[in-house]
């Protein structure tokens, strides 16, 4: 059946099970107190997730993760997961899960998510201010390990390029 199904009738069931989903992920975190305000952030950050599947337009898929990730991060408040800024590693976890998702549904995917997603997941984290204090520090072997990988990609690609 899937295999005579069109490109449209497709996103429609990717659409309508990613609502589905989403729909029984909020039912059973509306029994948690701790989940407040972020409902907004999820119920908002869901709805584009949706319209990015239906359309398949990367537009919705940028405020989409931010914002489920925003969601997500306010709710490791008070649990296991509340470690660092939760703000943060939130949004930087929205910004991986924008190049996770494209690389998966798209086959091709946004390297630059990854830059403000890691710089955000490493500011929220608890040792934060050692790490920041560390590259400060040792910043010119990051320019050693550039020229290293520029050198070895030089020796190792193949002639012809």
């Amino acid at each position: 059946m899937l295999s005579r199904m069109d490109a449209r009738q497709r996103q429609q069931m990717v659409a309508g099970g990613s609502l589905i989903v989403l729909g029984g992920l909020f039912y059973v975190l509306q029994a948690f107190d701790r989940v407040g305000y972020s409902v907004f952030f999820l119920l908002i950050g869901g709805a584009f997730l949706a319209a990015y599947f239906y359309a398949k337009e990367f537009g919705y898929l940028v405020p989409a993760c931010v914002l489920l990730g925003l969601g997500l991060g306010q709710i490791g408040r008070g649990t296991i997961l509340d470690f660092g800024n939760e703000t943060l590693l939130g949004l930087g976890a929205g910004f991986v899960a924008i190049f996770v998702i494209a690389l998966v549904y798209e086959r091709r995917s946004p390297w630059w998510a990854l830059i403000p997603g890691g710089v955000l997941i490493v500011l929220g984290l608890p040792a934060s201010e050692t790490i920041i204090r560390w590259l400060f520090e040792h910043w010119p072997v990051a320019l050693m390990l550039i020229g290293l990988g520029i050198l070895l990609s030089a020796l190792f690609r193949p002639r012809g390029r």
